[in-house]
């Protein structure tokens, strides 16, 4: 072989070890601070008493349930090895993994499961499928520290969904025993999870550190365990235009509450990396019915046709949200296609028609007025600190006067909105909800048993809660799909629930920041793989 031939064989050498060197250094790197911006601050991080959508984010980095949920909607294991029903689907035994341990070195047993579970059932707002009250679990067995007996008054054809939400994570028994309720999720928090808090300085961050010994990530992740990030830093953010103003300056690794204001500019950016996907996350008008106006369904039908959902997908949204028709969003499990042809389309006459067969007449141009001379004036409440919600209570406002009707908005941040329309204090609002699980979603949002918590119509609609309770529970799946279709149905004809907006997930990320392409690989990026996947370079 001659001096030439040995010289490219040579560099064809250095060239693939180099190529092997190059990505070997390509692989995630443990190690390493990361800053995430939170566009809300959590309420508690207590799994049992939050039904905020951001408490439950940031718990999941240290909260773990039994189950998770893989990238199919299939319940896969977790905490557990393997599970078993009987027959009849009244006793399903659960065998746990060995060896997983909490935050403060205690191994897991069934104690610990079934003092978890027993305290979700007396506290948590969202315990409306499995508590014995609801024909659910109404004995857990502990035959010894690895096995855990769920005995079951009636057939619950949805459990694993439910046990695969962080909301009933696995907590230390003796830890909840010594530990006032009102102290958990605020002062302390002790779970299994990839991060183990540190501290939550209000107003100002959420700081964790990593569980060097967990290993027992889902199948559907490629880390098991530990996490690679080292430390992890979340900032409150609560302001959209400091939000994108922290984004450009580099003061945060990353975020998934980027503004979408800001979505075209970021993207434009050679500094940050910008990556988006469909989410469930989608934003609803709604009528308090504890309010005499809205008694009259017709009052609520003429808001309906008055609302112009493209308008506000476009001005809102800039365009990147969609127009929703139905409160199940598209990418929701048992959404329904048949649902744009069952809202209420835009149509001002039509509001207008309905407004005076109600009652209220415009007689002068100056809005519309009863009997009585008194005008139709109404107070709508959303976020101040989030530019779509703002931008959208405005464009109903503008929108509403057009019939006749006057509004008055206010605002506050989040978690005071969320307090308030729990109260009933309002008229009409513009909320947002986020949940992949369709059933449990819809329940959770529209259900009687749900008025003054997470109901924010205050409506008791029987034939809907019927719906709701034959879609969570009946055993022949076409029939629980059929009931889904109809409650979807209800929902949108009441007028009580108006949708508007389907969101999309955008998070905005230092080009350091590694992870993202098998985040988003997973339909709704959960956070066990945010907290499992990302990585500095």
């Amino acid at each position: 072989m001659n001096k030439a031939r040995w010289y490219v064989l040579l560099v064809l050498i250095l060239g693939l070890s180099a190529g092997l060197v190059l990505g070997v250094g390509a692989q995630p790197k443990s190690g390493g601070t990361l800053v995430m911006a939170l566009g809300e601050e959590p309420d508690t991080l207590d799994p049992d008493e939050t039904n905020r959508f951001h408490s439950l984010v940031v718990l999941n980095y240290v909260m773990e349930p039994l189950f998770a949920l893989n990238e199919d909607f299939e319940a896969v294991p977790l905490l557990i090895n393997s599970f078993e029903w009987s027959e009849d689907k009244l006793t399903m035994v659960v065998h746990l993994k060995e060896g997983i341990t909490f935050h403060n070195g205690q191994e897991m047993t069934s104690r610990d499961v079934k003092a978890s579970y027993e305290r979700y059932f007396r506290l948590s707002p969202l315990a409306s499928y499995l508590p014995p009250e609801k024909g659910g679990i109404v004995e857990i067995e502990t035959p010894d520290d690895y096995t855990v007996i769920f005995h079951f008054e009636r057939p619950k054809p949805l459990a694993l969904f439910y046990m695969a939400d962080a909301h009933i994570s696995i907590m230390p028994a003796d830890w909840l025993a010594a530990t006032p309720d009102e102290e958990v999720g605020v002062k302390s928090l002790i779970g299994t999870g990839p991060f183990q808090l540190v501290e939550w300085i209000r107003g100002d961050r959420i700081v964790m550190k990593r569980f060097e010994d967990y290993n027992h990530g889902p199948d559907f992740a490629s880390n098991k365990g530990p996490a690679y990030i080292e430390d992890l830093i979340m900032r409150m953010v609560p302001e959209d235009a400091t939000m994108i103003a922290e984004i450009m300056a580099g003061n945060v690794d990353l975020t998934f509450d980027v503004p979408l204001s800001a979505f075209k500019q970021l993207e434009a950016m050679e500094s940050i990396q910008v990556v988006s996907a469909p989410t469930f996350s989608i934003q609803y008008l709604v009528c308090n019915t504890e309010k005499d106006v809205f008694v009259d369904k017709r009052v609520r039908m003429a808001i309906a046709h008055a609302v112009n959902k493209d308008e506000i997908a476009k001005a809102a949204w800039f365009g990147v949200g969609a127009p929703l028709y139905g409160l199940v969003g598209p990418a929701t499990t048992g959404y329904w296609k048949g649902m744009p042809h069952v809202a209420y389309p835009h149509d001002l006459e039509k509001a207008k028609a309905y407004l005076d067969a109600a009652g209220w007449v415009d007689t002068d141009g100056n809005g519309v007025r009863d009997q009585n001379g008194e005008d139709l004036r109404l107070t709508l409440i959303t976020f101040s600190n989030i530019d779509m919600w703002k931008r959208a209570g405005e464009i109903v406002q503008a929108q509403l006067a057009k019939v006749g009707i006057k509004v008055n908005i206010e605002l506050a941040e989040v978690g005071a909105t969320y307090d308030r329309a729990e109260s009933g204090d309002y008229d009409l609002g513009v909320f947002r909800n986020t949940w992949w699980m369709g059933v449990p979603y819809l329940t959770f949002l529209t259900h009687g048993d749900n008025i003054h918590s997470s109901n924010y119509g205050q409506l008791q609609n029987d034939a809907l809660d019927t719906m709701l309770d034959l879609a969570g529970e009946e055993l022949d799946d076409d029939l629980r799909k059929e009931a889904f279709y109809a409650a979807q149905i209800i929902v949108v004809e009441s007028a009580v629930w108006i949708p508007l907006v389907a969101n999309v997930n955008i998070v905005a990320a230092k080009p350091g920041v590694g992870g993202l392409d098998e985040l988003f690989a997973h339909p709704w990026q959960p956070p066990i793989l945010r907290a499992l996947a990302l990585y500095k370079k």
